[in-house]
């Protein structure tokens, strides 16, 4: 086959693979893949969306907090337990925690509601213990961003303090808990939210480190790193591999558009200008 002849197949390869979602088949797998990414997509969609809000709930939490209270002890015991987060594999977590505390493999305790190796359960079979088993990923996975949201938010509310707008609000005395939560956070969200846009990529790669270290059955655990060690067994398809930049593909840019979205809604100086 010339060149020309498959340049002229490659409208409806695409049409196919991205509009009908017709994916092939991989030998590995008892049904077609396209099967295969929709059984994991809820698991990739809730590690994504939980880690995401989890670890932006925690940031702006922690950096409102100390973004007030500047060079206070609180203040410099979260700006190392940040630096740690930024700096330590997500994977280092899961492992210590499944080393440590799992209730089927820790050596120090066995805490009984902390995830374990394999323990994944629907959300239609058991809310609890699906719960169970996705709890400690999602802090697992909100560990990196909401150190970045704490750095972010601290700088953000120690800037906004300093606006004029801030001074109005203080010298017609209203009380300083709402000044922080109807003024100075609502000022520093939006660059809060653009750090989360350019992040996704990061959660997903996450993602597709945490699903084999806990066993869950997501679709992007098949992004598999075992072509690096020169196992052929362990490489990943060419169709695997479509299906997968496909997924990434899709979740990053709607969690991205998301989160422009909110960031357009919040941001006091988004609105018209004369």
């Amino acid at each position: 086959m010339t060149v020309w002849d498959q340049a002229a197949q490659l409208p409806g390869y695409l049409s196919d693979t991205f509009l009908h979602l017709e994916l092939g088949d991989v030998p590995k797998f008892q049904k077609s893949l396209h099967d295969v990414v929709l059984d994991g997509l809820p698991v990739d969609v809730a590690l994504l969306v939980g880690g995401t809000l989890l670890g932006v709930a925690i940031g702006l939490a922690t950096g409102v907090a100390t973004g007030a209270r500047r060079r206070s002890a609180t203040d410099r015991a979260l700006s190392v337990g940040s630096a740690l987060a930024l700096s330590a594999p997500v994977y280092w977590f899961g492992f210590i925690v499944l080393t440590l505390f799992a209730p089927q493999s820790g050596y120090l305790i066995q805490i009984p509601f902390v995830s374990w190796y394999g323990g994944y359960v629907s959300f239609g079979e058991d809310p609890l213990c699906w719960l169970q088993a996705l709890w400690v990923p999602w802090l697992v996975l909100a560990a990196p961003l909401a150190a970045m949201c704490h750095r972010m938010t601290r700088a953000a509310i120690a800037e906004a303090l300093d606006e004029d707008f801030i001074r109005t609000a203080r010298a017609k005395g209203v009380r300083e808990k709402r000044i922080m939560r109807r003024h100075a956070l609502r000022a520093a969200l939006p660059p809060v939210i653009g750090l989360v846009s350019v992040s996704v990529a990061l959660m997903v790669t996450n993602v597709i480190l945490i699903e084999p270290a806990f066993r869950l059955p997501g679709f992007l655990r098949e992004a598999d790193i075992g072509q690096f060690r020169g196992d052929e067994t362990h490489v990943p398809s060419l169709e695997v591999v479509q299906a997968l930049v496909l997924e990434a593909a899709l979740l990053i840019s709607v969690t991205m558009f998301l989160a422009d979205l909110v960031r357009a809604r919040i941001d006091p100086r988004a609105g018209p200008r004369s």
